[in-house]
């Protein structure tokens, strides 16, 4: 890669930012330069005084490296030795005439009026003395930024690189230089004529303008902005010379500059180059205008992106749709991409990242931004593929082009990218490539010992450790990602991103109470933390913090509609705020003892919510079943209401049975949560649909109450004891205890198992009712409970389980015998929230000392409108 500096001479007093403008569109004066370089004495009679000599040395650059670096034009200085690698060109520039141009600030655009800058000569004759250069090197070159053209101090040195024959000493010239900047020198005793000459007094090669086109209309030119058009021979022509730098001046941050300098010089830049300039500047104001937002969480950080994004909507308006302006149509596409994805606009993101052609360049910035708004859409598949491609272009030898624009400032590193890529295979339960892109980010990384503490490796290093300890919590290894996290804590306690990791794993382990103080506590050392904050409102959802959970989805408003988190807390909001349809089916066949048939249906209506704590609902139960003391349905309808305030829930409900032995009853329920672990409830029913069918078919009714203890340590272990008492119209008591204990045994990426025990003991007070009613019966169960989670792509997903029942049964007067019996269930979690639960099963059990086997099928779905 050949990187190009400019040396020239201009009148003292001159800025260097000025020299930098006055030499660029110096006009060719070919006849003069031809005739001076025929002898030194032809020169000094045919050069002006009053137009100094300008000499340019093209340095020869790492041609591996994938960015050109900016470096000091080199000289005789003996601080700044030339590289010995290097191979350097010598230009001979004579100046000519000067032309007023406004100068150029640091950040690209157009200095206001009162700063003149001095004014630039003409094109100059770029004549090449050593080491001509050739097109497809030079199409890979750098020009410096708009804030290299500050003036720096200026520093004595000799150049080495002109003969000292040509022009007598060199040694008291003044060199001004920064990296990749003009540098000016001035020989002491140059005499107007003199002129550089090559070792050995041969007359150097001069290379000859090509003609203009007829007409003076320009050629099309190549698209590719870093490729300029070819010369016919090894030597460029000076037209190329100046596209490539002001093609390099685009694409290193200066765009405006390089816009204005392209539109005047309608011969040299083609309508099609123009429009890739146009392209580039906006890009510039995307990257900006994506910084801003960033950096900023006050309500007005997207008026920079939005005003990228409309000029970037109108040009995209009013560009051909000819078959040469396809490259910039893409490249445009590529940033609008970017722009939408920084703004949230999800959505546009994607339909403009579509419309790229397939085999078009797309830059490593919008393969990233298109990949977090899949992501963003719950599409982790699609999100993987373009993250893939975005680590193949970060990870490739040979240099990205289609960046070009993004590598001055802050742009997208390829732990950036991984990031993204390991969330998109954690959505989909790809937990073995998962762990390979963290050994990847891991072998990236340098050795610890060589990391200073002013190092990005040092952040670097700590995301790693997050998404290890993540990526361990994810596939079941809880103990051991939460104590990763927690070294992490000591050793950088004040870490947001550490402790937003911790808060979040404790909270999808169900201590809801713990996750909300440690987003408080994060909040109160990092106030403007929009993940905590985001936490804080999910945990509070989770508590029945209603009042406070909508204060903050109002404190969001739509200020961050890009942020991942916001996005999960609103759509938790939202599935909170709507109206909820539920809906239970069950049914069994061969149990003849309870009933030959039975069928059941539950349906539910709740309102949103009402003053964030009450909600009202509408009850309908329906069931059927055919016995062999005859058929029975059954139909209760009920309107009540509920209260959600923090760890207290009340449930009230009027209902009426139908038919004509239906009653009017009603029904509520308490239920209070102590801690993350403990929580307790009671409930009474004065019309129960809990009877047996038989009991329903002599036209009995009952009262019910119930009340349990529950224990619950996250999804490893629960516990549970419960007592229910019923009395029937036909004075039978009836009463059940339960006891029941579930601890996770296994676990691997999406996988675990389960064990539970399950006690119970039951009596009646009428032993020879019509309908099945024990005088006193026991019952032990061991239930183990695999769960395969077969599925997933972001909230989407399908989990499988498989439940294997084994026990024996006891029942006074019967004995003891075994029971047994196995299950299937799927349960689908669809977008916005709906989910859908069915299972058959089989069941061997003895009642009256009678076996009875028989099937049992059972669905349940929910709808959030």
């Amino acid at each position: 890669m050949v990187e190009f500096k400019r040396m020239c001479v201009l009148p003292s007093r001159r800025p260097l930012s000025a020299c930098a403008s006055a030499c660029a569109p110096a006009a060719v004066v070919l006849f003069s330069a031809y005739a001076g370089l025929e002898s030194k004495a032809a020169l000094a009679q045919g050069a002006d005084t009053g137009k100094p000599v300008v000499f340019m040395v093209a340095m020869a650059d790492d041609p591996g490296a994938p960015v050109p670096r900016a470096r000091p034009v080199q000289s005789g200085d003996a601080s700044t030795p030339p590289r010995p690698d290097a191979a350097p060109t010598i230009y001979a520039v004579v100046a000519m005439q000067d032309v007023p141009q406004a100068s150029v600030t640091d950040t690209g655009e157009a200095a206001p009026a009162h700063t003149v800058a001095p004014p630039p000569v003409h094109a100059p004759v770029h004549a090449p003395v050593h080491a001509p250069v050739h097109a497809e090197t030079v199409a890979q070159a750098a020009a410096p930024s708009p804030s290299e053209f500050e003036p720096q101090p200026t520093a004595q040195s000799a150049p080495q690189n002109t003969p000292e024959s040509a022009s007598g000493s060199a040694s008291g010239s003044t060199s001004n230089s920064t990296p990749g900047s003009a540098s000016n020198s001035t020989p002491e005793n140059a005499k107007p004529g003199d002129s550089p000459t090559t070792s050995g007094n041969e007359p150097p090669t001069v290379s000859m303008p090509a003609a203009p086109p007829p007409g003076g209309a320009p050629q099309p030119s190549p698209i590719n902005p870093l490729t300029p058009s070819a010369s016919a021979s090894d030597v460029p022509e000076p037209n190329d010379d100046v596209r490539r730098r002001v093609f390099a001046l685009a694409t290193s941050g200066g765009a405006v500059r390089a816009l204005d300098e392209a539109k005047a010089r309608p011969d040299v830049f083609t309508p099609v180059d123009v429009a890739s300039i146009q392209e580039l500047d906006i890009r510039q104001q995307v990257r900006g205008g994506r910084a801003k937002v960033r950096a900023m969480t006050s309500a007005d950080r997207f008026d920079a992106l939005d005003s990228a994004i409309h000029e970037a909507e109108e040009f995209d308006k009013q560009l051909p749709s000819t078959p040469e302006y396809s490259e910039v149509r893409a490249a445009l596409a590529g940033d609008r991409t970017v722009a939408y994805a920084a703004r949230g606009r999800m959505e546009d993101a994607v339909a403009a990242f579509e419309t790229i052609p397939p085999h078009s360049a797309i830059s490593v910035e919008a393969l990233t931004g298109v990949g977090d708004a899949y992501s963003y859409l719950q599409e982790p598949a699609k999100a993987e593929q373009v993250f893939r491609r975005a680590q193949d272009q970060e990870t490739a030898t040979t240099p990205d082009t289609a960046t070009l624009g993004y590598q001055y400032g802050t742009h997208t590193r390829l732990i950036d990218v991984r990031e993204g890529l390991f969330y998109s295979l954690t959505d989909q339960n790809k937990y073995t490539q998962a762990k390979q892109v963290l050994d990847d980010i891991h072998a990236a990384l340098p050795p610890a010992a060589e990391v200073h503490p002013w190092d990005v490796a040092n952040d670097d290093y700590l995301r790693y450790y997050r998404l290890l300890a993540q990526y361990q919590i994810y596939v079941g290894q809880t103990s051991t990602g939460l104590a990763g996290l927690q070294k992490l804590e000591e050793q950088v306690p004040f870490s947001s991103e550490v402790r937003n990791a911790q808060a979040d794993a404790t909270l999808g382990m169900g201590r809801t109470r713990k996750a909300r103080d440690m987003y408080s506590a994060s909040l109160t050392d990092h106030p403007d933390n929009i993940e905590a904050l985001a936490g804080l409102g999910r945990s509070s959802l989770a508590l029945g913090d209603y009042a406070n959970a909508r204060q903050i989805d109002g404190a969001f408003d739509d200020t961050f509609p890009e942020n991942g988190s916001v996005r999960s807390f609103k759509r938790d909001f939202a599935a909170y705020r709507a109206p909820v349809v539920t809906v239970e089916l069950n049914g069994e066949h061969g149990n003849s003892v309870l009933a030959d048939n039975e069928f059941a249906s539950d349906t539910t209506i709740y309102s949103p919510p009402i003053y964030d704590y009450w909600r009202i609902f509408s009850h309908t139960f329906f069931g059927y079943a055919n016995t062999d003391i005859g058929n029975t349905s059954r139909t209760r309808t009920g309107v009540g209401g509920d209260y959600r305030n923090g760890a207290l829930t009340l449930t009230a409900e009027a209902t009426r049975s139908m038919g004509g032995y239906g009653r009017t009853g009603g029904n509520g329920e308490v239920s209070y949560q102590f801690n993350d672990y403990l929580s307790a409830s009671a409930g009474v029913d004065s019309d129960s649909n809990a009877l047996p069918w038989k009991a329903y078919v002599e036209h009995l009714w009952g009262k019910s109450a119930q009340a349990s203890l529950n224990f619950v340590d996250g999804d490893q272990r629960s516990a549970s004891l419960s007592y229910a008492a019923s009395r029937y119209s036909d004075s039978n008591f009836n009463q059940e205890i339960a006891l029941s204990g579930t601890q996770r045994v296994f676990t691997t990426a999406n996988q675990f198992i389960n064990v539970s025990l399950n006690l119970s003991t039951g009596s009646n007070t009428i032993s020879n009712a019509t309908y099945y009613a024990p005088g006193r019966d026991y019952t032990a169960e061991v239930v183990a409970m695999h769960q395969w989670a077969i599925w997933r792509s972001g909230e989407k997903a399908l989990v499988q389980r498989f439940y294997v029942t084994a026990g024996a049964y006891n029942e006074r007067g019967f004995g003891t015998s075994p029971e047994f019996g196995a299950r299937i269930e799927h349960a689908w979690t669809f977008s916005h929230d709906i989910a859908l639960t069915y299972g058959i099963g089989v069941l061997s059990h003895a009642y009256d000392g009678s076996r009875e086997f028989s099937e049992t099928a059972y669905a349940t779905l929910t709808v959030p409108f």
